[in-house]
């Protein structure tokens, strides 16, 4: 059976089934297809239920409502490297988070003076955004929410396309809202990657059902051109980056990731399998990760 690619629009062909190794709410295999054209890997048969795989821990928080990321180092990292990308870039001014989460970038982005609007599907994470004085619209139509948004000088998505049936649209319109000069600045699961090229489906960033689709970013950089963005920016080893290096290692290497801590032993041998797979990893975008800095033109 062959589907259009919620990317490009072309024929596809079946690539693999997959089940939800990482949180394993259901016992339900997947069916993944491949582009023929830009090769984005994408699920055939979304869930009409998706929203119950989000939930039990998805957004992560204290029992007293603080989020975690405050107090993981490498959460505050990439937040400071990734706000520090944006500024060599552009100046502050208005931006929009699109998927804000539990507000770690949203927060940092204020910190450095920009005037922040986020879009959030989740009213726990919408109720925390608020209490930090950033504007929170509690929306899962990120394009309708864009529509009520004045143009902005950076547009920021953290691993939220990969979780979007219409990535395509959403691009466009983000890139639309930008204003000249302003950037575009996401990041995104690499299906060009060696863990997905070695793994397959039991890769953990395939994260099934939750990733709807994996864009390569060649395509993703192609795409930008097409709607008047050029890239000024690419990197798989920026502090997440790198962790969700180790992180692919190690849940891969374990029969059920949904069973709790990650084992001693498993984690000295992720570290062992990291170490050697870093001149490969950390070398032509083969890492996990991709993090993608567009600027548009004028």
């Amino acid at each position: 059976m062959s589907a259009a690619c919620p990317f490009c629009g072309a024929a596809s062909a079946h690539a693999f089934f997959a089940t939800d190794r990482n949180r394993e709410i259901s016992e339900e295999r997947f069916d993944y297809a491949r582009c023929s054209a830009c090769a984005t890997v994408f699920l055939l048969d979304v869930p009409d239920d998706l929203g119950r795989y989000y939930q039990g821990g998805y957004y992560q928080f204290d029992a007293d409502g603080e989020p975690t990321w405050k107090r993981n180092q490498t959460r505050l990292s990439s937040a400071s490297f990734r706000i520090g990308l944006v500024r060599e870039q552009v100046s502050p001014g208005r931006l929009i988070e699109i998927g804000a989460g539990t507000g770690a970038f949203a927060v940092a982005a204020r910190d450095a003076g920009f005037d922040v609007s986020a879009i959030e599907m989740d009213e726990g994470c919408c109720s925390y955004l608020s209490r930090e004085k950033i504007r929170a619209i509690c929306s899962e139509q990120p394009l309708q929410a864009l529509e009520g948004l004045e143009p902005a000088r950076a547009v920021a998505m953290w691993h939220v396309l990969e979780h979007l049936a219409n990535p395509a649209e959403v691009l466009a319109a983000a890139a639309a809202k930008l204003e000249p000069g302003g950037v575009l600045a996401l990041g995104v699961p690499n299906p060009s990657s060696l863990q997905f090229r070695l793994l397959g489906s039991r890769w953990p960033h395939l994260d099934a059902p939750r990733h709807l689709n994996l864009i390569p970013p060649d395509a993703l950089i192609e795409r930008g051109e097409q709607l008047s963005m050029r890239c000024v920016a690419m990197t798989t080893t920026d502090p997440e980056g790198l962790e969700f290096n180790l992180f692919g290692w190690a849940n891969a290497l374990r029969r059920r990731p949904a069973d709790g801590p990650l084992p001693r032993s498993v984690g000295y041998a992720a570290l062992a399998i990291s170490r050697l797979a870093a001149p490969i990893e950390r070398g032509g975008s083969r890492g996990s990760t991709v993090t993608l800095v567009l600027r548009k033109q004028g």
